[in-house]
């Protein structure tokens, strides 16, 4: 299925849902709205930026299309977009307009971001939703996912579409392996089982790389709390955490040896290359897998997937990560607040906020959504993939707990800079025999105390 014919069947499914669900919603705006400053014969344009999409007709852009055709000019309010971009950039787009650096644009009316954005721009210029929320309607929506936007007892972000890390594995590449070694799915269900299993491939396949992980930070911050230690005490890293050893030993060895693909770029792109064979990374990433393979020399392949939970060291308590930025307002007028808070419920009820999620591989945020994704059948999913996704995401939400990324105001280029640490501290060990011939542990160290060089630089 080509990207087009993705976002054809999207915009079909997103139709079929918004229409089922318009008259619900536009009833509950109506009742909440007796007192509105808005006047439909003068309309109140909201700038909006995001970074759901990419293309012309991303999911989110469709959804801001029917909300301006139908609950928008009824009661005189237009969303705007502006800008989408990536999760990168807005950050930087955003910091730049708050700190009106020369060249960058306003502060829009509506953004996305996560609070590590939020922790550099300030408080002060962003609307608490909990002016426009009671508590009531706040009681329907998942405690976890309204946690992460809360500030000093405020609600700077509200969620609207959530999700966590998956691991995908190539069944084309991986097939053929596990008939002749052995290896099964269950070995990838631990971390013990994916680097033993990365080991074998690296063997069987003659150099090749097995395994890939999207965003490293998140698997030293996931796995060391998994094993009961916290990664950070206050705004840095703990390099004296005794579990840090047992998630950086393997790591490096089978980094060093070639068995890990440390590379940049996504999972998505790098197993669509046949680099990989599995790798860990958003579940919202399932949006961009296509269908075909394309090896090095043009041949192409048929493109079969599974989707597993993101594992875990054998006996860690399970955790997962909370991704998905938030939905912001700045602080303006009563009447483009008002406005702000209009759209914020429409995109989070029941019926709009499962069609949004179901398409582009997120939880959605409201109890009742989350409900309906449980009954759901086939025909709500536009590929198996994301029903195979769905039916993980379902057993994450039941069984795990999930844990956000620290808001301190470095910590997106904390994050940045160790992604880019760990791959050039253990790529220059790469082909450095880790063996049980002298020390083994010197690579472990060594790289670690290089890691610890990288990262010491005070971050601007």
């Amino acid at each position: 299925m080509t990207m087009s014919s993705k976002l054809a069947e999207i915009s079909r499914k997103v139709r079929k849902t918004f229409l089922l669900g318009m008259f619900f919603v536009y009833m509950l705006l109506l009742c909440s709205c007796t007192d509105s400053p808005l006047d439909p014969d003068k309309p109140v344009t909201l700038t909006m930026w995001h970074v759901y999409g990419a293309q012309a007709r991303s999911p989110m852009n469709i959804l801001i299309d029917r909300f301006n055709q139908t609950v928008g000019k009824k009661q005189g309010i237009i969303i705007n977009v502006t800008s989408v971009s990536s999760t990168w950039n807005i950050h930087d787009e955003l910091v730049a307009s708050a700190r009106e650096e020369p060249g960058s644009e306003e502060l829009p009316d509506l953004f996305t971001c996560y609070p590590k954005t939020l922790a550099i721009i300030g408080n002060s210029r962003v609307l608490d939703w909990k002016k426009y929320f009671s508590e009531e309607e706040l009681q329907n929506y998942v405690p976890a996912f309204l946690e992460e936007g809360m500030m000093d007892g405020a609600l700077y972000g509200f969620p609207f579409a959530k999700s966590t890390n998956l691991l995908y594995v190539n069944d084309t590449l991986f097939e053929p392996f596990s008939r002749e070694t052995g290896i099964s799915y269950a070995d990838l269900s631990t971390l013990e089982g994916v680097f033993r299993a990365s080991a074998r491939y690296y063997e069987w396949s003659g150099g090749k790389s097995f395994f890939m992980y999207d965003d490293w930070m998140h698997y030293a911050i996931l796995n060391s709390e998994s094993l009961g230690e916290p990664f950070f005490e206050k705004e840095n890293i703990r390099w004296d955490n005794p579990a840090l050893l047992k998630l950086w030993r393997p790591l490096a060895k089978a980094s060093v040896n070639g068995q890990l693909w440390l590379n940049p770029g996504y999972n998505s792109t790098v197993m669509m290359m046949g680099e990989v064979v599995c790798g860990v990374g958003s579940s919202a990433a399932v949006l961009y897998y296509n269908d075909t393979l394309t090896l090095k020399d043009n041949s192409t392949l048929p493109l079969r997937l599974t989707i597993l939970p993101d594992p875990r060291f054998e006996g860690a308590k399970r955790l997962d990560i909370q991704r998905g930025s938030s939905l912001y307002a700045r602080a303006s007028t009563p009447k483009k607040e008002y406005a702000a808070a209009v759209f914020c419920k429409w995109l989070t009820s029941p019926e709009i906020n499962f069609s949004l999620a179901v398409q582009g591989g997120y939880m959605p945020v409201q109890k009742e959504a989350f409900q309906r994704l449980k009954q759901a059948e086939y025909a709500d999913f536009s590929h198996d993939r994301y029903k195979q996704a769905y039916k993980v995401l379902l057993s994450l939400y039941e069984t795990s707990t999930f844990v956000s990324v620290p808001a301190f105001e470095n910590y997106g280029e904390l994050e940045r800079q160790f992604g880019a640490a760990l791959r050039d501290v253990l790529s220059s060990y790469r082909g450095t025999r880790y063996s049980g011939e002298g020390d083994p542990e010197s690579v472990v160290r060594a790289s670690l105390t290089q890691m610890k060089k990288r990262l010491a630089v005070p971050f601007q």
